[in-house]
Protein backbone atom coordinates (compact mmCIF):
# COMPACT_ATOMS: atom_id res chain seq x y z
CA UNK A 1 0.00 0.00 0.00
CA UNK A 2 2.67 2.63 1.17
CA UNK A 3 4.68 1.83 -2.58
CA UNK A 4 1.47 2.32 -4.44
CA UNK A 5 0.64 5.43 -2.71
CA UNK A 6 4.20 7.03 -3.34
CA UNK A 7 3.76 5.85 -7.20
CA UNK A 8 0.63 7.90 -7.32
CA UNK A 9 1.88 11.24 -5.55
CA UNK A 10 5.07 10.92 -7.78
CA UNK A 11 2.90 10.39 -11.02
CA UNK A 12 0.74 13.28 -10.43
CA UNK A 13 3.90 15.65 -9.14
CA UNK A 14 4.89 15.59 -12.87
CA UNK A 15 1.65 15.28 -14.68
CA UNK A 16 0.33 18.69 -13.07
CA UNK A 17 3.04 21.02 -13.76
CA UNK A 18 4.45 22.45 -10.59
CA UNK A 19 6.87 19.49 -10.25
CA UNK A 20 9.80 21.46 -8.64
CA UNK A 21 7.11 22.25 -5.23
CA UNK A 22 5.40 18.62 -5.53
CA UNK A 23 8.33 17.13 -5.23
CA UNK A 24 10.47 19.22 -2.67
CA UNK A 25 7.17 20.61 -0.83
CA UNK A 26 6.42 24.23 -0.78
CA UNK A 27 7.87 26.60 1.90
CA UNK A 28 5.28 26.80 4.18
CA UNK A 29 3.74 23.20 4.03
CA UNK A 30 6.97 20.86 3.11
CA UNK A 31 4.49 18.29 2.58
CA UNK A 32 6.04 16.89 -1.15
CA UNK A 33 6.35 13.85 -2.05
CA UNK A 34 9.69 13.95 -0.69
CA UNK A 35 8.32 14.26 2.57
CA UNK A 36 6.15 11.64 1.56
CA UNK A 37 8.92 9.00 1.39
CA UNK A 38 10.01 10.15 4.34
CA UNK A 39 7.19 8.96 6.17
CA UNK A 40 7.40 5.96 4.77
CA UNK A 41 10.98 5.14 5.85
CA UNK A 42 10.33 6.48 9.10
CA UNK A 43 7.25 4.14 9.09
CA UNK A 44 9.76 1.32 8.36
CA UNK A 45 12.17 2.75 10.78
CA UNK A 46 9.80 2.46 13.68
CA UNK A 47 9.11 -1.43 12.72
CA UNK A 48 12.88 -1.61 13.98
CA UNK A 49 12.58 -0.06 17.75
CA UNK A 50 10.69 -3.09 19.24
CA UNK A 51 13.48 -3.27 21.51
CA UNK A 52 13.31 0.20 22.54
CA UNK A 53 9.63 0.99 23.60
CA UNK A 54 10.11 2.35 27.16
CA UNK A 55 12.96 4.60 25.70
CA UNK A 56 10.82 5.99 23.37
CA UNK A 57 7.48 6.01 25.94
CA UNK A 58 10.23 8.30 28.04
CA UNK A 59 11.49 10.70 25.12
CA UNK A 60 7.55 11.44 24.48
CA UNK A 61 7.28 12.38 28.03
CA UNK A 62 10.15 14.62 28.34
CA UNK A 63 8.50 15.97 24.83
CA UNK A 64 5.13 16.17 26.30
CA UNK A 65 6.74 17.90 29.48
CA UNK A 66 8.71 20.70 27.28
CA UNK A 67 5.29 21.17 25.25
CA UNK A 68 3.16 21.76 28.00
CA UNK A 69 4.73 23.47 30.10
CA UNK A 70 5.02 26.15 27.70
CA UNK A 71 1.78 25.91 26.84
CA UNK A 72 0.27 26.60 30.95
CA UNK A 73 2.71 29.69 30.74
CA UNK A 74 1.42 30.81 28.08
CA UNK A 75 -2.05 30.44 29.80
CA UNK A 76 -1.37 32.01 33.03
CA UNK A 77 1.32 34.38 32.35
CA UNK A 78 1.26 34.92 28.17
CA UNK A 79 3.36 33.23 25.49
CA UNK A 80 7.23 33.26 26.30
CA UNK A 81 7.69 33.80 22.41
CA UNK A 82 5.43 36.41 20.94
CA UNK A 83 3.77 35.82 17.68
CA UNK A 84 1.14 36.72 15.47
CA UNK A 85 -1.10 34.75 16.13
CA UNK A 86 -5.28 35.14 14.93
CA UNK A 87 -6.59 33.71 18.14
CA UNK A 88 -6.47 33.76 21.58
CA UNK A 89 -6.29 30.25 22.29
CA UNK A 90 -3.43 28.43 23.44
CA UNK A 91 -1.07 28.30 20.23
CA UNK A 92 2.38 26.21 22.54
CA UNK A 93 5.59 26.12 20.75
CA UNK A 94 4.20 25.01 17.41
CA UNK A 95 2.95 28.66 17.05
CA UNK A 96 -0.73 26.60 16.16
CA UNK A 97 -3.26 25.78 18.09
CA UNK A 98 -4.62 23.09 15.78
CA UNK A 99 -0.72 22.06 15.89
CA UNK A 100 -1.21 22.00 19.61
CA UNK A 101 -4.06 19.82 19.64
CA UNK A 102 -2.32 17.47 16.94
CA UNK A 103 0.75 17.06 19.66
CA UNK A 104 -1.24 16.55 22.70
CA UNK A 105 -2.97 13.48 20.89
CA UNK A 106 0.53 12.12 20.17
CA UNK A 107 2.41 12.99 23.39
CA UNK A 108 -0.43 12.83 25.98
CA UNK A 109 -1.60 8.95 25.70
CA UNK A 110 1.48 8.01 25.75
CA UNK A 111 2.20 9.85 29.28
CA UNK A 112 -1.08 8.13 30.48
CA UNK A 113 0.54 4.99 29.54
CA UNK A 114 3.61 5.42 31.34
CA UNK A 115 2.10 6.81 34.59
CA UNK A 116 -0.52 2.94 34.55
CA UNK A 117 2.81 1.20 33.64
CA UNK A 118 3.69 -0.72 37.00
CA UNK A 119 6.90 -2.07 35.76
CA UNK A 120 8.12 1.52 35.06
CA UNK A 121 10.29 2.95 37.20
CA UNK A 122 7.96 4.94 40.42
CA UNK A 123 9.36 8.48 39.54
CA UNK A 124 8.94 8.39 35.80
CA UNK A 125 5.27 7.33 36.70
CA UNK A 126 4.76 10.49 38.74
CA UNK A 127 6.37 12.63 36.38
CA UNK A 128 4.38 11.00 33.65
CA UNK A 129 1.49 11.63 35.60
CA UNK A 130 2.05 15.13 35.57
CA UNK A 131 2.37 15.29 32.13
CA UNK A 132 -0.25 14.08 31.30
CA UNK A 133 -2.46 16.28 32.99
CA UNK A 134 -0.74 19.22 31.78
CA UNK A 135 -1.58 17.91 28.52
CA UNK A 136 -4.77 18.03 29.25
CA UNK A 137 -4.73 21.44 30.12
CA UNK A 138 -2.55 22.08 27.12
CA UNK A 139 -5.22 20.07 24.62
CA UNK A 140 -8.55 22.36 26.31
CA UNK A 141 -7.18 25.43 25.94
CA UNK A 142 -5.95 24.62 22.35
CA UNK A 143 -9.84 24.50 21.64
CA UNK A 144 -9.14 22.32 18.57
CA UNK A 145 -11.93 20.53 18.19
CA UNK A 146 -9.90 17.77 16.24
CA UNK A 147 -7.83 16.73 18.84
CA UNK A 148 -10.80 16.52 21.38
CA UNK A 149 -12.47 14.04 18.58
CA UNK A 150 -9.11 12.12 18.48
CA UNK A 151 -8.78 11.59 22.18
CA UNK A 152 -12.15 11.01 22.68
CA UNK A 153 -12.23 8.54 20.30
CA UNK A 154 -8.56 6.73 21.08
CA UNK A 155 -10.38 6.64 25.42
CA UNK A 156 -13.56 5.44 23.80
CA UNK A 157 -11.24 2.35 22.43
CA UNK A 158 -8.99 1.92 25.26
CA UNK A 159 -12.39 1.62 27.61
CA UNK A 160 -14.08 -1.18 24.87
CA UNK A 161 -11.03 -3.21 24.49
CA UNK A 162 -9.48 -3.39 27.76
CA UNK A 163 -12.57 -2.88 30.35
CA UNK A 164 -10.52 -0.79 33.01
CA UNK A 165 -11.30 -0.79 36.51
CA UNK A 166 -13.68 2.08 37.60
CA UNK A 167 -10.94 3.67 39.76
CA UNK A 168 -8.97 3.91 36.87
CA UNK A 169 -11.70 5.39 34.33
CA UNK A 170 -12.76 7.98 37.73
CA UNK A 171 -8.86 9.09 37.97
CA UNK A 172 -8.71 9.69 33.81
CA UNK A 173 -11.91 11.73 34.33
CA UNK A 174 -11.36 13.75 37.49
CA UNK A 175 -7.82 14.32 35.56
CA UNK A 176 -9.83 16.31 32.54
CA UNK A 177 -12.49 17.72 34.44
CA UNK A 178 -9.95 19.81 36.45
CA UNK A 179 -8.39 21.00 33.49
CA UNK A 180 -11.50 22.00 32.05
CA UNK A 181 -11.58 24.00 35.73
CA UNK A 182 -8.20 25.44 35.28
CA UNK A 183 -9.10 26.70 31.38
CA UNK A 184 -12.66 27.91 32.09
CA UNK A 185 -11.79 31.64 32.57
CA UNK A 186 -10.69 31.50 29.52
CA UNK A 187 -13.52 29.50 28.30
CA UNK A 188 -14.35 32.24 26.06
CA UNK A 189 -11.50 32.52 24.19
CA UNK A 190 -11.10 28.73 23.75
CA UNK A 191 -14.41 28.26 21.79
CA UNK A 192 -14.41 31.42 19.90
CA UNK A 193 -13.66 30.86 16.05
CA UNK A 194 -13.35 33.39 13.41
CA UNK A 195 -15.77 31.18 11.49
CA UNK A 196 -18.18 29.11 13.09
CA UNK A 197 -18.20 25.05 11.93
CA UNK A 198 -20.10 25.97 8.77
CA UNK A 199 -16.51 26.82 7.55
CA UNK A 200 -15.04 23.13 7.70
CA UNK A 201 -17.89 21.75 5.96
CA UNK A 202 -17.40 24.42 2.99
CA UNK A 203 -13.87 23.55 2.94
CA UNK A 204 -14.78 19.81 2.21
CA UNK A 205 -17.09 20.87 -0.26
CA UNK A 206 -14.88 22.93 -2.04
CA UNK A 207 -12.20 20.35 -1.68
CA UNK A 208 -14.75 17.54 -2.70
CA UNK A 209 -15.61 19.77 -6.08
CA UNK A 210 -11.93 20.11 -6.97
CA UNK A 211 -11.28 16.08 -6.68
CA UNK A 212 -14.65 15.56 -8.57
CA UNK A 213 -12.61 17.63 -11.48
CA UNK A 214 -9.48 15.36 -10.92
CA UNK A 215 -10.37 11.62 -10.15
CA UNK A 216 -7.63 9.81 -11.79
CA UNK A 217 -4.75 12.05 -10.54
CA UNK A 218 -5.52 14.34 -8.13
CA UNK A 219 -3.77 17.67 -8.17
CA UNK A 220 -0.71 16.74 -7.21
CA UNK A 221 1.00 17.47 -3.79
CA UNK A 222 0.85 21.07 -3.12
CA UNK A 223 -1.20 21.40 -5.49
CA UNK A 224 -4.12 22.55 -4.23
CA UNK A 225 -3.27 26.10 -3.29
CA UNK A 226 -3.56 26.56 -7.47
CA UNK A 227 -6.48 24.38 -8.53
CA UNK A 228 -8.38 25.57 -5.26
CA UNK A 229 -9.37 28.44 -7.31
CA UNK A 230 -11.57 25.88 -9.75
CA UNK A 231 -13.96 24.79 -6.90
CA UNK A 232 -14.73 28.43 -5.18
CA UNK A 233 -18.09 29.73 -6.06
CA UNK A 234 -19.13 33.42 -5.23
CA UNK A 235 -20.70 32.27 -1.99
CA UNK A 236 -17.56 30.52 -0.37
CA UNK A 237 -15.50 34.46 -1.87
CA UNK A 238 -18.17 36.46 0.15
CA UNK A 239 -18.14 34.70 3.37
CA UNK A 240 -14.45 34.02 3.34
CA UNK A 241 -12.30 36.58 1.57
CA UNK A 242 -8.94 35.30 0.21
CA UNK A 243 -6.69 38.54 0.86
CA UNK A 244 -3.89 37.59 2.71
CA UNK A 245 -5.11 33.84 3.42
CA UNK A 246 -5.83 31.58 0.48
CA UNK A 247 -7.40 27.69 0.78
CA UNK A 248 -4.28 25.23 0.60
CA UNK A 249 -5.92 22.05 2.35
CA UNK A 250 -9.20 20.66 2.46
CA UNK A 251 -8.58 20.04 6.57
CA UNK A 252 -9.28 16.21 6.15
CA UNK A 253 -6.61 13.99 5.55
CA UNK A 254 -8.40 11.52 2.99
CA UNK A 255 -9.57 14.94 1.11
CA UNK A 256 -5.97 16.11 1.17
CA UNK A 257 -4.41 12.80 -0.13
CA UNK A 258 -7.26 11.94 -2.68
CA UNK A 259 -6.24 15.74 -3.70
CA UNK A 260 -2.76 15.30 -3.47
CA UNK A 261 -2.70 11.82 -5.76
CA UNK A 262 -6.06 10.96 -7.00
CA UNK A 263 -8.87 8.88 -5.42
CA UNK A 264 -6.87 5.98 -5.64
CA UNK A 265 -4.24 7.39 -3.20
CA UNK A 266 -6.95 8.54 -0.62
CA UNK A 267 -8.31 5.26 -0.93
CA UNK A 268 -4.77 3.60 0.15
CA UNK A 269 -4.30 6.39 2.81
CA UNK A 270 -7.08 5.39 4.68
CA UNK A 271 -6.46 1.71 4.16
CA UNK A 272 -3.66 2.44 5.51
CA UNK A 273 -4.79 4.19 8.57
CA UNK A 274 -7.24 1.61 8.69
CA UNK A 275 -4.20 -0.97 8.73
CA UNK A 276 -2.09 0.85 11.24
CA UNK A 277 -5.59 1.47 13.38
CA UNK A 278 -6.02 -2.37 13.89
CA UNK A 279 -2.66 -3.63 14.67
CA UNK A 280 -3.62 -0.67 17.38
CA UNK A 281 -6.58 -2.37 18.54
CA UNK A 282 -4.51 -5.19 19.17
CA UNK A 283 -1.83 -3.63 20.88
CA UNK A 284 -4.65 -2.32 23.49
CA UNK A 285 -5.88 -5.57 23.98
CA UNK A 286 -2.59 -6.66 25.08
CA UNK A 287 -3.74 -5.03 28.08
CA UNK A 288 0.41 -3.78 28.66
CA UNK A 289 -0.21 -0.35 29.77
CA UNK A 290 3.19 1.23 27.27
CA UNK A 291 2.09 -0.47 24.40
CA UNK A 292 -1.44 0.68 24.56
CA UNK A 293 -0.41 4.33 25.66
CA UNK A 294 1.52 4.23 22.33
CA UNK A 295 -1.33 2.55 20.25
CA UNK A 296 -3.76 4.92 21.66
CA UNK A 297 -1.40 8.01 20.44
CA UNK A 298 -1.73 6.74 17.41
CA UNK A 299 -5.22 5.88 17.27
CA UNK A 300 -6.05 9.84 17.96
CA UNK A 301 -3.47 10.88 15.96
CA UNK A 302 -4.75 9.36 12.70
CA UNK A 303 -8.19 10.37 14.14
CA UNK A 304 -7.96 13.90 14.74
CA UNK A 305 -6.65 14.20 11.12
CA UNK A 306 -10.00 13.19 9.75
CA UNK A 307 -10.55 17.01 10.77
CA UNK A 308 -7.30 18.15 10.14
CA UNK A 309 -4.31 17.59 7.07
CA UNK A 310 -1.38 15.79 7.81
CA UNK A 311 1.51 17.53 9.33
CA UNK A 312 5.11 17.41 7.75
CA UNK A 313 5.62 18.60 12.13
CA UNK A 314 4.33 15.96 13.43
CA UNK A 315 3.40 13.30 11.02
CA UNK A 316 7.21 11.25 11.08
CA UNK A 317 6.81 10.98 14.72
CA UNK A 318 3.23 9.79 14.93
CA UNK A 319 4.59 7.33 11.43
CA UNK A 320 7.29 5.75 13.74
CA UNK A 321 5.31 5.16 16.15
CA UNK A 322 2.84 3.45 13.67
CA UNK A 323 5.67 1.43 12.79
CA UNK A 324 6.50 0.29 16.10
CA UNK A 325 2.75 -0.52 16.68
CA UNK A 326 2.62 -2.65 13.96
CA UNK A 327 6.17 -4.52 14.58
CA UNK A 328 4.97 -5.43 17.99
CA UNK A 329 1.48 -7.14 17.07
CA UNK A 330 2.93 -9.00 14.03
CA UNK A 331 3.74 -12.53 14.64
CA UNK A 332 6.10 -13.38 12.28
CA UNK A 333 9.85 -13.32 12.66
CA UNK A 334 11.56 -10.11 11.93
CA UNK A 335 13.37 -9.79 8.72
CA UNK A 336 16.78 -8.00 9.51
CA UNK A 337 19.01 -5.85 6.54
CA UNK A 338 22.47 -5.70 7.08
CA UNK A 339 22.78 -3.07 4.66
CA UNK A 340 25.52 -0.52 5.30
CA UNK A 341 24.03 2.27 2.63
CA UNK A 342 20.93 2.92 4.33
CA UNK A 343 22.53 4.35 7.31
CA UNK A 344 24.99 5.78 5.02
CA UNK A 345 22.19 7.67 2.87
CA UNK A 346 20.22 8.88 6.06
CA UNK A 347 23.25 10.59 7.48
CA UNK A 348 24.06 12.01 4.49
CA UNK A 349 20.19 13.39 3.94
CA UNK A 350 20.60 14.38 7.32
CA UNK A 351 23.12 16.49 6.94
CA UNK A 352 21.46 18.67 4.31
CA UNK A 353 18.73 18.98 5.70
CA UNK A 354 20.27 20.29 8.81
CA UNK A 355 22.38 23.12 6.76
CA UNK A 356 18.91 23.90 4.70
CA UNK A 357 17.28 24.09 8.12
CA UNK A 358 19.79 26.67 9.51
CA UNK A 359 20.20 28.81 6.10
CA UNK A 360 16.10 28.65 6.76
CA UNK A 361 16.04 30.05 10.16
CA UNK A 362 18.60 32.68 9.00
CA UNK A 363 16.46 33.59 5.75
CA UNK A 364 13.50 34.03 8.14
CA UNK A 365 15.44 36.41 10.38
CA UNK A 366 16.19 38.78 7.42
CA UNK A 367 12.82 38.30 6.21
CA UNK A 368 11.04 39.20 9.16
CA UNK A 369 13.64 42.74 9.47
CA UNK A 370 12.40 43.13 5.55
CA UNK A 371 9.10 42.99 6.88
CA UNK A 372 9.11 45.58 9.99
CA UNK A 373 12.21 47.85 9.01
CA UNK A 374 10.99 51.74 8.95
CA UNK A 375 14.33 52.16 6.52
CA UNK A 376 13.18 51.15 3.03
CA UNK A 377 17.22 50.56 2.13
CA UNK A 378 17.60 48.24 5.89
CA UNK A 379 14.37 46.18 4.53
CA UNK A 380 15.70 45.94 0.89
CA UNK A 381 19.22 45.01 1.94
CA UNK A 382 17.60 42.55 4.51
CA UNK A 383 15.31 41.21 2.05
CA UNK A 384 18.27 39.96 -0.60
CA UNK A 385 20.31 38.29 2.04
CA UNK A 386 17.24 35.89 2.66
CA UNK A 387 16.89 35.56 -0.79
CA UNK A 388 20.72 34.82 -1.07
CA UNK A 389 20.59 32.25 1.61
CA UNK A 390 17.90 30.73 0.19
CA UNK A 391 17.44 31.02 -3.52
CA UNK A 392 15.09 28.54 -4.18
CA UNK A 393 12.44 29.31 -1.41
CA UNK A 394 10.08 31.40 -3.34
CA UNK A 395 8.64 33.07 -0.49
CA UNK A 396 11.94 35.27 0.36
CA UNK A 397 11.53 36.27 -3.38
CA UNK A 398 7.99 37.80 -2.71
CA UNK A 399 9.23 39.35 0.34
CA UNK A 400 12.05 40.97 -1.45
CA UNK A 401 10.03 42.06 -4.39
CA UNK A 402 7.65 43.84 -1.85
CA UNK A 403 10.36 45.59 0.26
CA UNK A 404 11.59 46.71 -3.52
CA UNK A 405 8.06 48.09 -4.18
CA UNK A 406 7.65 50.04 -0.94
CA UNK A 407 11.20 51.70 -1.71
CA UNK A 408 9.86 52.71 -5.71
CA UNK A 409 11.97 54.22 -7.75
CA UNK A 410 11.43 52.40 -11.55
CA UNK A 411 14.60 50.42 -11.19
CA UNK A 412 13.23 49.01 -8.32
CA UNK A 413 10.29 48.59 -9.83
CA UNK A 414 12.20 46.22 -12.35
CA UNK A 415 14.15 44.23 -9.63
CA UNK A 416 10.46 43.55 -7.98
CA UNK A 417 9.23 42.42 -11.11
CA UNK A 418 12.71 40.46 -12.05
CA UNK A 419 12.42 39.01 -8.24
CA UNK A 420 8.65 37.75 -8.80
CA UNK A 421 9.26 36.37 -11.68
CA UNK A 422 11.87 34.01 -10.25
CA UNK A 423 9.32 33.26 -7.90
CA UNK A 424 6.55 32.29 -10.73
CA UNK A 425 9.92 30.23 -12.47
CA UNK A 426 10.38 28.13 -9.89
CA UNK A 427 6.11 28.10 -9.47
CA UNK A 428 4.57 28.74 -12.43
CA UNK A 429 0.97 29.23 -11.26
CA UNK A 430 1.65 30.59 -7.75
CA UNK A 431 -0.86 32.59 -6.69
CA UNK A 432 0.92 34.64 -4.66
CA UNK A 433 3.84 35.03 -6.87
CA UNK A 434 1.42 35.32 -10.29
CA UNK A 435 -0.28 38.51 -7.68
CA UNK A 436 3.06 39.74 -6.68
CA UNK A 437 4.27 40.30 -10.05
CA UNK A 438 1.28 41.41 -11.34
CA UNK A 439 0.95 44.37 -8.79
CA UNK A 440 4.93 45.22 -9.60
CA UNK A 441 3.71 45.43 -13.71
CA UNK A 442 1.44 47.88 -12.71
CA UNK A 443 3.13 49.63 -10.46
CA UNK A 444 5.46 50.10 -13.69
CA UNK A 445 2.33 51.22 -15.93
CA UNK A 446 1.61 53.53 -13.31
CA UNK A 447 4.75 54.95 -13.16
CA UNK A 448 5.86 55.10 -16.91
CA UNK A 449 2.44 55.32 -18.85
CA UNK A 450 4.41 53.84 -21.48
CA UNK A 451 1.59 51.79 -23.73
CA UNK A 452 3.66 48.64 -23.64
CA UNK A 453 3.77 48.29 -20.03
CA UNK A 454 0.05 49.31 -19.60
CA UNK A 455 -0.84 46.68 -21.97
CA UNK A 456 1.38 44.03 -20.08
CA UNK A 457 -0.74 44.68 -16.89
CA UNK A 458 -3.39 44.79 -18.33
CA UNK A 459 -2.87 41.14 -20.45
CA UNK A 460 -1.34 39.74 -16.76
CA UNK A 461 -4.58 40.58 -14.84
CA UNK A 462 -6.53 39.60 -17.46
CA UNK A 463 -4.83 35.96 -17.58
CA UNK A 464 -5.13 36.18 -13.43
CA UNK A 465 -9.13 36.92 -13.51
CA UNK A 466 -9.68 34.08 -15.99
CA UNK A 467 -7.56 31.61 -13.86
CA UNK A 468 -9.32 32.53 -10.64
CA UNK A 469 -13.02 34.82 -11.80
CA UNK A 470 -14.13 34.50 -7.93
CA UNK A 471 -11.44 36.44 -6.44
CA UNK A 472 -12.79 39.63 -5.69
CA UNK A 473 -9.31 41.43 -5.34
CA UNK A 474 -7.60 40.53 -8.53
CA UNK A 475 -11.28 41.65 -10.24
CA UNK A 476 -10.74 44.95 -8.31
CA UNK A 477 -6.94 45.38 -9.74
CA UNK A 478 -8.36 43.96 -13.22
CA UNK A 479 -10.24 47.09 -13.14
CA UNK A 480 -7.77 49.03 -12.46
CA UNK A 481 -5.55 47.67 -15.24
CA UNK A 482 -8.01 47.95 -17.65
CA UNK A 483 -9.37 51.41 -16.84
CA UNK A 484 -5.35 52.40 -16.92
CA UNK A 485 -5.57 50.89 -20.80
CA UNK A 486 -8.71 53.20 -21.50
CA UNK A 487 -10.75 50.06 -22.02
CA UNK A 488 -13.90 51.42 -19.48
CA UNK A 489 -16.61 48.77 -20.63
CA UNK A 490 -14.29 45.76 -19.01
CA UNK A 491 -13.33 48.44 -16.20
CA UNK A 492 -16.58 48.55 -15.42
CA UNK A 493 -17.72 44.96 -16.15
CA UNK A 494 -14.81 44.10 -13.34
CA UNK A 495 -15.44 46.77 -10.87
CA UNK A 496 -19.10 45.45 -10.92
CA UNK A 497 -17.49 41.70 -10.69
CA UNK A 498 -15.72 43.03 -7.48
CA UNK A 499 -18.18 44.78 -5.46
CA UNK A 500 -20.77 41.94 -6.43
CA UNK A 501 -17.91 39.37 -4.20
CA UNK A 502 -17.80 41.92 -1.39
CA UNK A 503 -14.90 43.88 -2.30
CA UNK A 504 -14.16 47.29 -0.50
CA UNK A 505 -13.77 50.37 -2.56
CA UNK A 506 -15.08 48.63 -5.57
CA UNK A 507 -18.33 50.61 -5.75
CA UNK A 508 -16.43 54.17 -5.43
CA UNK A 509 -13.60 53.18 -8.13
CA UNK A 510 -17.16 52.43 -10.23
CA UNK A 511 -18.59 55.83 -9.23
CA UNK A 512 -15.27 57.42 -10.47
CA UNK A 513 -15.33 55.73 -13.50
CA UNK A 514 -18.65 56.49 -14.56
CA UNK A 515 -18.03 59.90 -13.75
CA UNK A 516 -15.04 60.14 -15.77
CA UNK A 517 -16.59 58.88 -18.88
Amino acid sequence: MWVALLVLLTISAFVNGDVKVALLGHPDRHLGVLTWVLFFALFCAGQQLTDQVRTLARCAVVAGALTSVYSVWELLFGPPVSIDASTRRLVGPLGSAAFLGAACCLLGPIAVGVAFDRSEDRSWRRISAGVAFLTAVSVVGSGTRAAWFGLLIAAAVAVIAVQPRWRSIACCTAGVLVAVAIVAPRLSDVTTRSEGTGSRLDEWRIGTRVIDMHPMTGVGPEGYRIAVSEGIDDVYERAYRRDTVLPDRAHSGPLDVALAGGVGAGLLYVALIGFVGWRAWLAIRSRRALAAGLACAVIAYGAQQLLLFPLAELDPVWWVLAGVVVASTTVAEPIVHRRTIVPALAATASIIMLVAGVLDVAADRQARTALRAVDHDVSVDAARRAVTLRPDNLRYRLVAANALLDRGTLADIDAAIAEAREATEWSANDPFAADELATAMSRRAAATGDRADVNAAFAQWRALTARDPHRASWQLQFGRAAALAGDAATARKAFLAAADLGEPGARELLAQLDASS
